[in-house]
């Protein structure tokens, strides 16, 4: 009877903990050696972990975090986390959610030995800089948005500034700024957006 309990109990948690993940949606990395899923924090006021398998070996190559703002399962949710891989399959960019109004860029090559972050210039400081802008109003977005080629990422950088008119409207912008990966510079940058923001 004892045995039969053990291994129920010993079931009863492979299976919670089997089911503590979630894939994301454009986690699968285009020659399908990766994926990239959301696993729930092992303890209360802990951070949910991003972690990258690799699909042949079923193991994980790597982990992250995941910025801290939403909670497990709302976490790997597009708009708290959000990854774009390389043509390639070796680069894998990610986006997550550092408070309600922000959001951080981070660069990785993947192996299957693990994952190494590519340090990259700030997008976020790019546009400041097209803008003339000094700070934010109070959003800072940055998203990878395409891969041109396996070396060329472009990410889109967003948010509010204050309006240097002097009245109380802030400016909501759109940068797309260009990074070549392998030399890890800015290679463009180009506003796509700047009006008084709605809402």
């Amino acid at each position: 009877m004892r045995a039969a309990l053990t291994l129920a109990t010993i079931a009863l948690v492979a299976s919670v903990s089997a089911s503590d993940t979630l894939d994301l949606a454009d986690g699968k990395s285009p020659d399908g050696s990766f994926s990239v899923r959301v696993r729930a924090p092992m303890e209360s006021g802990e951070m949910a972990q991003l972690e990258v398998l690799s699909v042949a070996a079923k193991t994980v190559v790597g982990t992250t975090d995941t910025g801290g703002y939403a909670h497990y399962p709302a976490v790997a949710e597009a708009a708290s986390t959000s990854v774009l891989w390389s043509p390639d399959s070796k680069h894998l960019a990610v986006m997550t959610r550092g408070t309600k109004r922000s959001t951080e860029l981070r660069l990785y090559r993947v192996t299957a030995s693990g994952l190494a972050e590519i340090l990259l210039p700030s997008s976020k400081d790019r546009a400041f800089q097209l803008l003339k802008a000094r700070e934010a109003y109070r959003c800072v977005f940055q998203r990878p948005k395409k891969w041109i080629d396996n070396d060329t990422l472009i990410v889109l950088a967003s948010g509010d500034i204050a309006n240097s008119m002097g009245d109380k409207i802030p400016i909501w912008y759109e940068v797309e700024v260009t990074f070549n990966v392998p030399a890890k510079k800015i290679t463009d940058a180009k506003i796509i957006t700047k009006k008084p923001k709605e809402g």
